[in-house]
């Protein structure tokens, strides 16, 4: 596994493992997104590391942890650390998901769900999508 600490951000890449990556973080994922099988990434806040845990050594040198096993889908999870520790962009991201009529707001909010992320996550979710896949990943026209 490789280890990097960059700008608060502790970026985990398991080099092609995903099993062991998810072994590994799928308990701490789980309290902080809800429960999910076979995930392509990993991220939640540093806090999050419990005590014992075999990162706990970074939790009070970081602020958000990204983990991945492929670097494909670094930038989606790095879109999730961007949301947690920046104001200003998330309030950007919290306005453009205001703006947006329900009808689609619903329709992506159906889709997460179904891929298994609770209400808490939604928008994180959306956002971190919406700039990372094809304009119609959520099955909605998007701009």
């Amino acid at each position: 596994m490789n280890v990097t600490l960059k700008q608060g951000i502790l970026i985990l890449n398991f080099k092609g493992n995903k099993q062991r990556m998810n072994v590994l973080l799928d308990p701490i994922s789980n309290l902080y997104e809800g429960a999910m099988r076979n995930r392509e990434g990993h991220n939640f806040p540093a806090k999050y590391i419990p005590y014992g845990h075999p990162l706990q050594s970074y939790r009070d040198k970081c602020v958000y942890v990204v983990a991945v096993y492929n670097t494909k889908s670094l930038n989606h999870e790095l879109r999730h650390a961007r949301y947690y520790v920046d104001g200003d962009y998330r309030e950007e991201i919290e306005k453009e998901w205001k703006g947006l009529d329900e009808e689609t707001k619903q329709k992506i909010t159906a889709f997460l769900k179904k891929c298994g992320y609770s209400d808490e996550v939604i928008i994180d979710e959306y956002q971190a999508y919406k700039y990372t896949e094809k304009p119609n990943f959520f099955g909605v026209k998007m701009a």
